[in-house]
């Protein structure tokens, strides 16, 4: 189909010239959206810089992100022994981990409630931002130098996502756990996204799916909503055992079956409550 031309008739049937038209209501569109997808990049680093200064809510959720395997005085080197692993954790805290009055960071600083310098552009992101937490994604379909088609890996939700570096390195059918922030009809890397081979797929599910069942026994009525909205760290305590990108079916084999044991064993109850609270 040849471009449409500024003088050309506007396809509205209208009769006017595009130029007078709708040309200027798209335009006005295309530098709002570029506006928005600006503001992504100037908003992201200002969430962390708020989640390192809540300095008395940090030590508690940095044990529950990383279930102990680090020191809080680590933090500095996570970057290193885990793969951003420190902004991956300043991340989650932003966006799922619930502070002493229920509410997590970003709907803080969505409600004014929490202080940080924003601009308009910033404070409408922040308002689609509230519900985002960590979540293991499928990539479903790659459009090279652009970005992929992301496909939830527990509800089948399907989102684009603009990640030209990404998008010329990653292959289809491989996971990739992340925040995924909207900005129009697109989404954005929030922070720092852990990549995981394809044949982790199955066995992240089914890892999941063994906490779901623990949770059932204290709650029946518990779906994977309410699993995945308490205990979004659960994805960081399946990567985090997986020391390698490269395939590795007995180790993944391991995982599922020590994580069977111990709850068995322990009889863990996981609970739906503060994300705050003592577990």
């Amino acid at each position: 189909m040849p471009k449409l031309g500024r003088n050309d008739p506007c396809p509205c049937g209208s009769g006017k010239k595009y130029k007078f038209c709708h040309l200027p209501i798209e335009e006005a569109a295309q530098a709002e959206q570029l506006r928005l997808h600006r503001a992504v990049d100037t908003l992201l680093p200002k969430i962390i810089v708020a989640a390192e200064e809540q300095t008395d809510a940090v030590p508690q959720a940095y044990q529950r992100f990383w279930n102990g395997k680090y020191t809080l005085d680590q933090l500095s080197e996570l970057d290193e022994l885990e793969g951003r692993g420190a902004e991956r954790f300043l991340t989650w805290f932003a966006f799922d981990y619930l502070l002493e009055d229920g509410t997590t960071l970003v709907e803080r600083l969505a409600a004014g409630t929490a202080t940080a310098d924003l601009t308009p552009e910033e404070v409408r992101l922040l308002g689609q931002w509230t519900p985002v937490r960590l979540r293991a994604y499928e990539i479903s379909n790659i459009k090279k130098g652009q970005g992929m088609t992301m496909t939830d890996l527990i509800d089948g939700t399907q989102l684009e996502l603009v990640d030209h570096a990404g998008s010329r390195r990653l292959r289809p059918d491989e996971v990739m756990v992340a925040h995924l922030v909207p900005s129009g009809a697109s989404y954005f890397i929030a922070g720092a996204a852990a990549h995981l081979t394809e044949d982790t797929r199955v066995k992240l599910r089914e890892f999941l799916g063994l906490h779901l069942e623990a949770l059932q026994r204290d709650t029946p009525a518990a779906g994977w909503p309410e699993l995945l909205q308490s205990r979004s760290e659960l994805y960081n305590h399946f990567v985090m055992q997986l020391p390698v990108e490269e395939p590795n079916p007995s180790l993944l084999e391991d995982i599922i079956t020590q994580t069977r044991v111990s709850l068995k064993l322990a009889g863990e109850s996981l609970g739906i409550g503060k994300g705050g609270a003592d577990e």
